[in-house]
């Protein structure tokens, strides 16, 4: 059984608090991040979240495209109970209490999304074992979508970022203490094609898709 002061299941003491907290700090960025590619996904799609957080997405996702299945998945147990309360525990979709790990070997999916949470973890474990396990589960021609913090640019950028890692390591005991390099692992350490990029909040943040494109036969 994970521990209380797990990496991968330390926010459930923030989860009631935790969107009032990133709309203090970042307004609706965070919101308007996560959305701007959903037009991408084809209504009926069998869709994977990891760190889909309280629900806010899982919402959009389901009134917006319209999918078959939506496998959600949030190390904390906490951010799985509010999602399933704000969708009225939708038949669509599977909720699961746990990590990467909790993605089983049948699991086939159209698209996986990652919002805001390839920055919790190191770039090994996210080598390793985390992307990994996510492209595991799509198939070809499907998409990945993704928004996350990038490399500041400027100095209260950097302030910034600096703040939030020392915050969510301390409340949070998340492992990451850097930001990883989360495009460019996904251009390169996975067979994926990247499509398109959106800058936000003064280009800290990025919201991108990419695909799964088999290689051409012959």
């Amino acid at each position: 059984m994970t521990s209380p002061t797990s990496p991968d299941n330390g926010f459930d003491g923030i989860a009631p608090f935790y969107d009032a907290l990133s709309r203090l700090v970042f307004g609706n960025t965070l919101r308007k991040a996560q959305a701007h590619w959903l037009d991408q996904i084809p209504p009926g799609a069998d869709i994977l979240v990891l760190g889909g957080g309280s629900g806010w997405l899982l919402s959009r996702l389901l009134a917006v495209c319209k999918p078959r299945q939506v496998i959600y998945i949030d190390a904390s147990a906490v951010m799985i109970e509010l999602a399933r309360q704000k969708v009225n525990n939708d038949r669509r979709v599977d909720f699961r209490a746990g990590t990467e790990l909790a993605i089983q070997p049948n699991d086939r999916v159209d698209v996986v999304i990652t919002p805001f949470v390839l920055d919790l973890f190191t770039e090994e474990r996210l080598k390793t074992v985390v992307l990994p396990r996510l492209f595991s589960s799509l198939r070809n021609n499907g998409l990945w979508l993704c928004c996350d913090f990038l490399e500041p640019r400027v100095w209260w950028q950097r302030i910034l970022l600096w703040c939030e890692y020392r915050f969510f390591r301390t409340i949070s005991h998340i492992e990451a203490d850097r930001l990883p390099n989360w495009p460019q692992l996904l251009s390169t350490h996975l067979p994926l094609t990247f499509c398109q990029m959106k800058p936000f909040f003064g280009g800290m943040i990025g919201s991108g898709y990419w695909q799964n494109r088999p290689p051409a036969s012959d």
